[in-house]
């Protein structure tokens, strides 16, 4: 058997790994974490490397999602499958659009298959993630804006 413990260490894709925070003084991120949170799926709450936790959302059709920190501007990929190997990102160029007017809080959930859990010949890859879901606060308010299956 591949990692005889059946666990996982938690992962988020490289792309947002470090603004990814587990923040158990905050409701929503507790709520999402208890409906989501499982041994090959994880939930965080999104933090700037300047400390902010709030931000302009903008998303595209493909789909794809980014956060501007309302702090330092700082443009951070939420979910774009031409970082996932098992997704497909057509050659095209969608219209970006503001998804909120207001400065919001960002959760992630990031799921991954077992796979590699229980076969030897399979290697972890933490931007191999098979789904995908993002959800904002806005006005004591969670709102899902993204729900994607991978592959």
């Amino acid at each position: 058997m591949g990692n005889r413990e059946g666990k996982m260490k938690p992962s988020a894709p490289s792309h947002i790994k470090r603004y990814c925070v587990k923040d158990n003084t905050d409701p929503w991120y507790l709520y999402l974490y208890k409906n989501f949170a499982s041994k090959t799926s994880f939930v965080y709450k999104v933090k700037c490397t300047c400390n902010c936790e709030r931000f302009v959302v903008y998303q595209d059709a493909h789909p794809s999602i980014f956060a501007e920190c309302c702090n330092c501007g700082n443009m951070i990929t939420v979910y774009d499958l031409k970082y996932y190997p098992a997704a497909i990102k057509l050659n095209k160029n969608f219209i970006i659009s503001k998804v909120n007017e207001r400065f919001v809080q960002v959760y992630v959930n990031y799921e991954y298959d077992d796979e590699f859990l229980y076969e030897d010949d399979v290697e972890f890859d933490a931007n191999d993630i098979t789904w995908g879901k993002v959800f904002i606060e806005n006005n004591g308010e969670l709102k899902k804006i993204l729900d994607d299956e991978t592959n």
